[in-house]
């Protein structure tokens, strides 16, 4: 209803708490009683439903960022804050909205904290010509003027000064309390070092000069106004850079190739940006859950390694592409040779060995650690023993198939297919491998490295596969990871009926299994794309089924491991489970549904990580029938 609101009308967003329902509803009853006297154009209402109390304050957090998905790119978005006199801020309110409208800044937005009497306004301006400038100066001018003339407000209330309002510090509060603020600040800071010209300022017109700006880089990042609502959730946050940084670097460059302020400081800050930017992200999106207007800075940095690649990488990927059965036996058979020789030299060597050779090749030999994976075997189908069986497709991906098999260290030796087969007898299924399974590939891989061609590609022919497998679309399809059936819902013909290992376990499995709950304490992890398909409760719910206790790690989002990047950027995923130990101690194992994840998940957990699937194999047996 908030778009139906006339011009004039403010929606006002209160929250009460209480540790009772019933003293909440007393509070409540005294809330609506105070606002009696109050005409209202809806009638109060209050709801105690998280969902609709989160979407209310999202929408209010929301504000300031939105205004950005609207903005002409190349303009800037200016945010300032003022005060009134509570009594005064209604009428205080709509003359600001008249000034705005004056200046014709009619995609300008009010909104504050009324308990305050503070405003923010937001807009945006564009300072490429002296007529714009002209118009932010006088505009400025005169909220200037009726906030402190008319209304005795104050030109800050929640943020600092800085250089928009610095100017205007001296007529605020007088000569003589300036005087003594520069007073203050010349005995501290003699030479001007500290924030020079943020709040001390003796040019009148600082507000109109040395002007930020933001310009166009990429289509797919140009809305961002660099709030940082994104950085909370980025797996790099605390290595390299998070979203707004990568977007920011992305401007800088943009604007200094433009500008032409000399090719050798261009060239250092595109070699930095490199690591900073591109190597160090794990591209998962999780940051688009978090903006206001969905921007997904992984998005952009895969297209930037797409533009990265030269005719030698693209003929690799085409290559890997049509050989990709090959090339997968070859990845399960180097795995496997290597835990052979990680059973005869040693955990301490191999460490330091191949840390060594990570180092001397810049990353290019990835990072052998002790939670590294081995292959899966052949996968072996066992004829339905049931008089009812459940006809389904089964489609290991490439990572199951090619790492499927444990770490030396882990007590369970099967790999992850035979476990989900197992899992699958038991519940009387049918199962149908597609066709030329090895060769099978949604394109994950591929893409996430940037090469959307040959992931596109690989998705084609998966599509092609699933459709002969499944009967065009008739019979379910399981997949054991939920980065891949992401990717396949958003790129797979769309008759295909796609499952992720949870959803497969709790629509089709739960009522043709017997689940003996385990008095254990387990951890879980939500991928990246459980998280953004909307399952993480699901998940829980699972794994509540099988165990007493489930740990939910706070503040563990992204796992960094990102495919096969945590292998060559293993720092990337050290950073982003840092405290993940500590708040799974006393668990038997943690789970999740990604097999790379749980490689990273259990180095820096300090306890096996499996796929759920291992779990809902130990808790489970055949229904009588």
């Amino acid at each position: 209803f908030l778009g139906e609101l006339g011009p004039k009308v403010t929606a006002v967003l209160v929250e009460t708490r209480a540790e009772t329902a019933a003293t909440l509803e007393a509070q409540i009853g005294q809330i609506k009683a105070a606002l009696a006297g109050v005409a209202t154009v809806r009638p109060i209402e209050f709801t105690a439903i998280p969902e609709e109390f989160n979407q209310l304050w999202k929408i209010r957090k929301g504000l300031f960022p939105a205004v950005g998905a609207v903005r002409r790119t190349g303009t800037t978005v200016i945010i300032e804050d003022v005060a009134f006199p509570i009594e005064h801020l209604a009428d205080a309110t709509l003359d600001l909205q008249e000034l705005l409208l004056r200046y014709k800044y009619t995609e300008a937005i009010i909104f504050g904290h009324a308990l305050a009497g503070n405003l923010h306004f937001v807009f945006t301006q564009d300072f490429s010509t002296e007529a714009e400038v002209v118009r932010y100066r006088d505009l400025m001018d005169d909220v200037v003027k009726m906030v402190l003339e008319k209304y005795d407000g104050s030109l800050k209330a929640e943020h600092g000064t800085g250089r928009n309002m610095a100017p205007f510090v001296e007529k605020e509060w007088g000569e003589a309390a300036f005087g003594l603020m520069k007073a203050i600040k010349n005995l501290f800071d003699p030479k001007g070092l500290l924030n020079p010209g943020v709040i001390i300022n003796s040019d009148l017109e600082a507000h109109v000069k040395n002007l930020k700006p933001l310009p166009p880089t990429h289509e797919l990042v140009d809305k961002c106004i660099e709030c940082g609502f994104c950085e909370p959730i980025c797996p790099s946050k605390h290595l390299t850079f998070p979203p707004r940084q990568r977007i920011a670097g992305r401007r800088e460059i943009s604007r200094r190739m433009v500008g032409g302020r000399g090719e050798a400081p261009l060239k250092r800050l595109v070699r930095s940006y490199r690591y900073q930017g591109m190597d160090t992200c794990a591209a998962d999106g999780l940051c688009s859950t978090l903006c206001p207007v969905g921007i997904d800075t992984g998005k952009m940095i895969k297209a930037l390694r797409e533009e990265a690649h030269g005719q030698l990488a693209d003929r690799v990927a085409d290559w890997t592409a049509d050989h990709f059965k090959s090339v997968a036996a070859t990845a399960a058979g180097v795995l496997d040779t290597v835990d052979r020789l990680h059973k005869l030299t040693g955990t301490p060597f191999m460490e330091t060995v191949t840390a060594a050779a990570h180092t001397g090749t810049a990353g290019v030999v990835p990072q052998w650690n002790r939670a590294m994976p081995t292959g899966s075997g052949k996968i072996k189908v066992q004829a339905a023993s049931t008089a009812d069986p459940l006809a389904m497709v089964y489609f290991p991906s490439c990572a199951s198939r090619a790492m499927g098999g444990p770490p030396r260290e882990e007590s369970e030796r099967r790999p992850l297919p035979q476990q989900t087969l197992s899992v699958l007898e038991k519940a009387g299924c049918a199962v149908i491998l597609p066709e030329n399974l090895g060769s099978l590939c949604c394109g994950q891989a591929f893409e996430s490295k940037g090469f959307r061609v040959q992931a596109d590609r690989k998705a084609e022919e998966l599509s092609a596969a699933r459709l002969l497998a499944s009967r065009d679309g008739a019979l379910p399809i399981r997949c054991d990871t939920s980065p891949c059936l992401m990717r396949m819902r958003n790129t797979l013909d769309k008759r295909l009926q796609l499952f992720e290992p949870v959803e497969f376990v709790l629509q089709f499995l739960k009522d043709r299994l017997q689940f003996t709950r385990k008095e254990a304490r387990i951890a879980l992890h939500a991928t990246c794309s459980t998280r953004k398909m909307g399952l993480d409760a699901k998940l829980r719910e699972l794994a509540l089924l099988c165990a007493t206790e489930v740990v939910v790690p706070e503040n563990i989002f992204c796992c960094g491991f990102a495919g096969d990047r945590g292998f060559n950027f293993p720092e990337l995923n050290e950073s982003a489970l840092h405290g993940l130990a500590d708040q799974v101690q006393g668990c038997e194992a943690g789970y999740s549904t990604s097999k790379t994840c749980e490689v990273g998940l259990a180095l820096h957990g300090h306890i096996p990580y499996r796929s759920i699937f291992a779990l809902v194999d130990e808790v489970t047996s055949p229904l009588a029938r």
